[in-house]
């Protein structure tokens, strides 16, 4: 964490490299406070910011389930990848930080800050005028998803494209959470498993500097195992 706060002194508190750059973080980060420092150099969760970047462009909503600080739901707004965003976040002090950080990003007019995502979350109001073939969806809300995600919601939500944090290893008594769900997304998506992968770190003259140890320790996401994420998009028949 120190690591990451004087990182955070030297970039003034915004991200300096990757798909988000310019984005500018809270000075205290309620949800994982530990990867501040992968943040600002632009490699937390690159996986997802590169199937991000690789995607059929821009989009006019999206739509962040557990959206944590606001890092997806405010990233995307500044970047310029969607138009508008819908948060639902179960934290009151969650909403509050997404709340900080659109402020701080001049995106406050462009966001909605919602509570937890039910399985009717789709009926709030401000999703009603949204084109569903038109969203990109975020979905990170620690196991959960095999709850939420039933195979209607599913089918509702086939015109959209989604990228889901898998956390099958939370529930080690049921190894078949995740194949269960990789099911239901298969058949009705175009879908592409994505798994945390190196960083690397030698195109960064910032931490040149830095011991070898505490280096790596900057790009570590502290995950308990090794994540992986599912993209799903349409299928092609379908769009």
């Amino acid at each position: 964490m120190v690591l990451g706060q004087d990182l955070s002194q030297h970039f003034r508190g915004a991200i300096s490299y990757g798909l988000f750059k310019g984005l500018r973080l809270n000075e205290k980060q309620v949800w994982g406070p530990g990867d501040l420092a992968s943040k600002l150099l632009g490699l937390y969760e690159k996986e997802v910011l590169d199937a991000i970047a690789s995607g059929r462009g821009r989009w006019d909503c999206g739509i962040n389930l557990g959206a944590g600080d606001g890092y997806y739901g405010v990233g995307l707004l500044r970047s310029g990848m969607v138009e508008r965003s819908i948060c639902f976040e179960q934290s009151t002090e969650g909403q509050a930080a997404i709340k900080t950080c659109a402020e701080a990003n001049g995106m406050a007019d462009h966001i909605s800050i919602l509570g937890r995502a039910e399985a009717t979350f789709l009926e709030v109001p401000e999703l009603q005028q949204i084109n569903l073939a038109r969203c990109l969806i975020v979905i990170d809300i620690e196991g959960a998803e095999f709850d939420l995600l039933s195979a209607g919601l599913l089918d509702r939500l086939r015109p959209a494209e989604i990228i889901i944090e898998l956390h099958g290893g939370f529930f080690p008594k049921d190894p078949t959470l995740e194949t269960r769900l990789l099911n239901l997304l298969q058949e009705r998506f175009d879908c592409e498993l994505l798994t945390m992968g190196a960083r690397d770190l030698s195109a960064i003259p910032e931490v040149a500097g830095v011991n070898d140890n505490d280096r790596w320790l900057l790009c570590s996401e502290g995950r308990p195992f090794q994540m992986r994420w599912v993209h799903c998009r349409p299928h092609q028949a379908e769009t």
